[in-house]
């Protein structure tokens, strides 16, 4: 990410970092299956993760690889010092305060696994991330990532531009969609599968989806959003009421990949 909406996003995650473990329920839900999706008999000396947040994956792994070598960067400091306290007892995690694009660019180690959870949807190129992530991986690597997808929040995207009687794209619109995601995937790695979920949660009013997306810092970068006033907010309101109530999609796609083709089939730039 970059410029303006690097550090809006960023600067959004950072006040939410204290909020955060309570209200990012979808997000544990995403944790734990890319956890079930890590191999039985599956080992990795060197672990990077990407975008560790407030370190609830980081806990998984570091149980799920007891000798292993994490390092666990996220690009809000406030996020990894709650990280940091809550796996300061795990001396074999090294947290940094970085952002995932530049880490990847710059990086010359080789990780036995890299991972993920719900970031690099965020990411300003992430079909570039993913060819410097593979390139990334140490020989019988394993690549496991989550990404939201474009579906997530639909509901309210309907909902807002029938609001504001225009189409109001969330921020969820440019996350890639399942055939982009495999496109991308598969021009970087050797093996590709990708699975699908939805998660759909119900809020008691607009103002407590609104305050979720808030306390979790998921709110995006979104510099032409027209206010939301008093009549659109009724309007909104009406729409959610005629079309079932306060539910909303979370659309997650799990990304499990292998080693490059072929050595260089992933040029760094």
């Amino acid at each position: 990410m970059s410029g303006e909406r690097k550090k809006a996003i960023c600067r959004r995650f950072s006040k939410a970092a204290a909020t955060y473990d309570d209200y990012a329920l979808v997000q544990r839900q995403s944790a734990a299956r890319l956890a079930s999706l890590l191999p039985e008999k599956f080992s990795a000396a060197e672990i990077l993760e990407i975008g560790c947040g407030t370190g609830n994956y980081t806990k998984i792994l570091a149980e799920r690889f007891p000798g292993a070598r994490l390092t666990a960067l996220d690009f809000s400091d406030a996020m990894v010092a709650q990280a940091r306290k809550k796996c300061g007892e795990l001396a074999a995690v090294s947290f940094l305060c970085e952002d995932g694009e530049r880490f990847l660019a710059e990086n010359s180690r080789s990780f036995g696994l890299i991972t993920s959870n719900a970031t690099m949807q965020w990411f300003d190129d992430p079909a570039r991330a993913l060819c410097r992530a593979a390139q990334s991986l140490a020989a019988e690597g394993l690549f496991l990532a989550s990404f939201f997808g474009p579906g997530t929040l639909h509901e309210l995207a309907a909902g807002l531009s029938e609001a504001f009687a225009e189409p109001v794209p969330l921020p969820a619109a440019r996350f890639p969609e399942r055939a982009r995601l495999a496109q991308m995937a598969t021009a970087c790695f050797g093996q590709v599968m990708i699975e699908e979920a939805e998660y759909r949660r119900n809020y008691l009013s607009l103002q407590e989806l609104f305050s979720h997306i808030r306390k979790t810092g998921t709110g995006g970068y979104h510099p032409a959003l027209p206010l939301l006033t008093r009549g659109r907010m009724q309007k909104l309101e009406k729409w959610f009421m005629d079309n079932g109530g306060q539910t909303v999609s979370y659309q997650v796609f799990f990304v499990t990949a292998r080693r490059p083709r072929q050595e260089g089939s992933c040029e760094k730039k």
